[in-house]
């Protein structure tokens, strides 16, 4: 086809102002700067301050030991591990002990189980112990891994389905014995040295006393100090001075002490709910502060047996001297709590349901009335709350 001198004169005109236009765009356009790559960077460690701990278990993804700021839940960063984890903070609140399995497989295939020792400040790891396959694949509960009075010694509970207890000499980083405590489980250290009791099913704890290598332990048993056909007892415990402290499954409060090498029955207390058909509930339901003698159970209505571990809506604070309910303040999903021991308590609440912890202030003036800081989500299946007992 023939090109006219019209049409290529038209098409000449259009390619040279399209040149002219874009001449003038780029004269228009801002000139940037070359572009400079980031370096990423961690900080050196976590902000100052006092921490509170939350276990959030994975079963089927890693665990995490998540860190938030005592006094307004600001979040610090995790220190992760395994399967299924257990957690126990150093009284200084520098380490964090993390018992966990790892499966080949993610969930399945040859399982190893480790524990894992955490630098807090910076949540790094310090160093692994390989343990005994044995670590008990149970809901995170705060009696599970605990350090000896004297932190010379880690205990693990174990079940294979056989229960024993598993002792790490911390010193040597190295498994120092297996205790076997069949028909026990729980672990509640003594107040001094290297000992510890274990809840056994015929109502009555085996205690265990350690020599100073951690590899040869004596025991002796107790007698019954509650029906477990009857009323059991929440694993959960807490200490008042210096006895320990129970809760059964109707809201009684069993009062016992621990001195001398075996576990005796103080007293019980009735329970306070009982008479409104109220029952605690959760998995770590209640905690007591120091400094007031002060008990804080989480309730709910009583359902049918077997719902203990449900979530409560309220928690009840009540005085151990003066044997009296002070208050009631509300709550939701309530699956733990745990109060510090400090004049003006700060009071923790983990809901599994709202996936939430919230920070509460508990007011001496009002009765112990609970009013709310702080909250935030993102807990996971979290059961425990842990605060170092040294930076409270």
């Amino acid at each position: 086809m023939e090109i006219s001198m019209t049409q290529k004169l038209a098409f000449g005109l259009l390619l040279f102002t399209s040149l002219v236009s874009r001449a003038a765009l780029a004269q228009d356009e801002p000139s940037h700067p070359p572009f400079e790559f980031e370096t990423p960077t961690a900080l050196a460690a976590i902000a100052p301050g006092p921490n509170v701990f939350v276990n959030s278990q994975g079963w089927d993804k890693a665990s995490a030991i998540k860190v938030y700021g005592a006094d307004d839940l600001a979040f610090k960063g995790t220190m992760a591990a395994g399967l299924q984890a257990h957690s126990a903070i150093s009284r200084d609140g520098q380490t964090a002990y993390y018992a966990s399995n790892f499966q080949a497989r993610m969930v399945r295939g040859p399982r190893t189980d480790v524990l894992t020792v955490f630098d807090i400040p910076t949540l790094s790891v310090r160093e692994e112990i390989v343990l005994p396959t044995q670590i008990a694949q149970y809901t995170t509960n705060q009696s599970l891994t605990r350090l000896s009075a004297d932190e010379r010694f880690l205990f693990i509970q174990n079940s294979t389905p056989a229960t024993s207890v598993t002792v790490v000499d911390l010193a040597a980083s190295s498994f120092a014995v297996e205790v076997p405590t069949p028909g026990c489980f729980g672990i509640y250290p003594t107040l001094a040295g290297s000992g510890f009791s274990t809840i056994c099913a015929d109502g009555a704890f085996m205690s265990v006393t350690l020599d100073e290598t951690g590899k040869t332990f004596t025991t002796s048993r107790g007698t019954p100090v509650f029906d477990p056909n009857e009323d059991p007892l929440y694993l959960t415990f807490d200490r008042y001075e210096g006895d320990l402290y129970f809760i059964t499954y109707s809201g009684a409060i069993v009062h016992l002490s621990d001195e001398g090498g075996t576990v005796k029955l103080v007293e019980t207390i009735p329970s306070f709910g009982a008479d409104l058909n109220w029952a605690p509930g959760g998995y770590n339901p209640f905690t007591i502060n120091e400094a007031h003698g002060v008990l804080f159970m989480a309730m709910k209505e009583i359902e049918e047996p077997g719902a203990h571990y449900h979530a409560s809506s309220e928690i009840w604070a009540y005085d151990l001297k003066a044997r009296k309910l002070l208050f009631r303040s509300q709550g939701k999903g309530l699956s733990s709590v745990f109060v510090s021991d400090a004049e003006t308590p700060l009071l923790y609440s983990l809901s599994l349901q709202e996936d939430e912890i919230v920070l509460y202030e508990a007011i001496p003036e009002a009765q112990f009335a609970l009013r709310r800081k702080a909250a935030t989500t993102g807990t996971g299946f979290a059961a425990v709350i842990d605060m170092a007992p040294g930076a409270e």
